[in-house]
């Protein structure tokens, strides 16, 4: 008898937490489906019912810390994210990313990056926690730690167009120009028509004419950036973006186009970093110039240059676009492919 009330008690237990665990997971469902609709207060109730029912639920916690960041409730994002944290479970990656995030928002770049890092020690190929310590280092101005981060960002996930975006600008900072427009490049053939798309085509032609000026009909001063780097590997190239620019003020190009001319110097541009490719390697070399340099070789440099300038809202750019509907599709096939 003693033992079939054990074996009841225990299989009524068992159903109790069980049935306890499906309200909090259905709470929490509801409660994402309202942050999804904007519905941020509505949310955090839902999340916080899942919390009364079972205070350690990491997926409840997590939920709850992300919303808080959302609504800029950093304070009470970095205690529920910690939470999560602190159990070792599950949404452990999701969690160190909301708690690096709030304490930034809250004016703790340090305890935000040492956030970061120890989360990468449990994932370090997470794109968004070495973005996030890209972005933080980079408004530090550690731009060595911040470029190491946003590499790594990249290998983990090259579509991901905000890791580019702080590549080329960290590149920029540390005056290494051919770096920062390669990113630009590559940014802009993954997102070629957005608001930040805008600010980052201009940022690519500004540094493509960077350094020259026109004195007079006879008289162009060109100025060659100076390299911060220890290396040379994009020497050849830098001088070269400089001539480019400064050619577009000779008698052979004065009734070109703006557009004509962003072609030619694109492909000159990827042609030489192709031929200096030969005798380097590395991340730069093997993501951007392979990739760049197989575009000339496919002959789709002239559909590419269109397609990344739509941001500026060009009437000639549109209609090129609408008029070489084939070179635009190649275009769209070679950049799809892997």
């Amino acid at each position: 008898m003693k033992l079939l009330i054990t074996l009841t008690l225990g299989l009524f237990f068992g159903l109790n937490l069980f049935g306890q665990e499906n309200k909090v997971k259905e709470l929490v469902a509801q409660g994402t489906e309202l942050h999804d609709q904007g519905k941020y207060d509505e949310a955090i109730a839902k999340y916080k019912a899942a919390l009364d029912i079972d205070k350690n639920s990491t997926l409840a916690n997590y939920e709850l810390s992300y919303t808080c960041m959302v609504t800029q409730k950093y304070e009470d994002g970095v205690i529920y994210s910690k939470k999560v944290i602190e159990q070792n479970t599950d949404n452990q990656h999701e969690a160190y990313i909301v708690l690096g995030s709030c304490l930034d928002m809250l004016g703790k770049p340090e305890k935000a990056i040492k956030t970061y890092e120890k989360g990468l020690k449990k994932y370090p190929n997470s794109n968004l926690l070495n973005y996030n310590l890209a972005l933080t280092s980079y408004n530090q101005k550690d731009y060595n730690v911040a470029e190491k981060a946003a590499i790594n960002a990249i290998i983990a996930k090259p579509s991901h167009g905000s890791s580019h975006v702080i590549l080329a600008a960290i590149m920029k900072a540390k005056g290494e120009r051919v770096k920062s427009l390669l990113s630009t490049y590559y940014f802009l053939m993954l997102e070629p028509n957005s608001k930040r798309s805008k600010i980052n085509y201009n940022s690519l032609r500004n540094q493509l004419g960077q350094g020259v000026e026109k004195k007079d009909e006879k008289n162009i001063n060109v100025n060659v950036p100076l390299n911060s780097s220890k290396d040379s590997e994009f020497g050849a190239a830098e001088i070269m973006v400089s001539l480019l620019a400064a050619s577009q003020y000779t008698e052979e190009n004065k009734s070109k186009s703006d557009m004509e001319l962003f072609v030619e110097t694109s492909n000159k541009f990827f042609s030489v970093l192709g031929e200096l490719k030969k005798e380097n390697k590395g991340f730069w070399w093997d993501l951007y110039v392979t990739k760049f340099y197989d575009l000339v070789q496919t002959k789709n440099y002239e559909a590419f240059s269109y397609y990344i300038s739509q941001s500026g809202d060009s009437v000639t750019v549109n209609k090129w676009i609408a008029d070489n509907s084939s070179k635009m599709q190649e275009f769209k096939v070679w950049m799809n492919k892997k």
